[in-house]
């Protein structure tokens, strides 16, 4: 795997309050900021974004049933070139001694998949869909 972090995703306890945080110290036009109802996404450059997620959530990405100590706060997002690509990476994760958290799974976001490095920290590995 050539890294790549095209995104860093924080936990939060209180998105709307870290929202509010982030967005003034940021200070980002509209257009470089995207939210859903789990998440808000600051696009930071074409190729790299910041994320805010309910920190709950990342414990079940992780695979993780409540927030407990040793939950991580933070998932760092690589963006492959294919779901190819993806599942390479994750034969290569197992080899180095990882583990993988969540295979490869087609969703409307794309292909992707988490896995866990050697201490617990999580990695999404991803490929979006080509926009023509």
């Amino acid at each position: 795997m050539k890294p790549r972090i095209n995104i860093v995703t924080i936990g939060v306890d209180n998105l709307e309050r870290a929202f509010s945080f982030y967005r003034a110290l940021f200070d980002m036009p509209d257009d470089q900021i995207g939210a859903g109802a789990d998440h808000v996404a600051f696009f930071l450059t074409e190729d790299f974004s910041f994320v805010l997620f309910p920190r709950e959530l990342i414990a079940q990405t992780a695979g993780k049933e409540t927030v407990i100590a040793g939950t991580p706060g933070l998932v760092l997002s690589h963006r492959a070139d294919s779901a190819a690509e993806v599942d390479a990476i994750l034969d290569q994760v197992l080899i180095a001694g990882g583990a993988i958290i969540t295979p490869g799974t087609e969703s409307e976001w794309g292909y992707s998949a988490y896995f866990e490095d050697s201490e617990g920290n999580v990695w999404e590995l991803m490929a979006t869909p080509q926009v023509n």
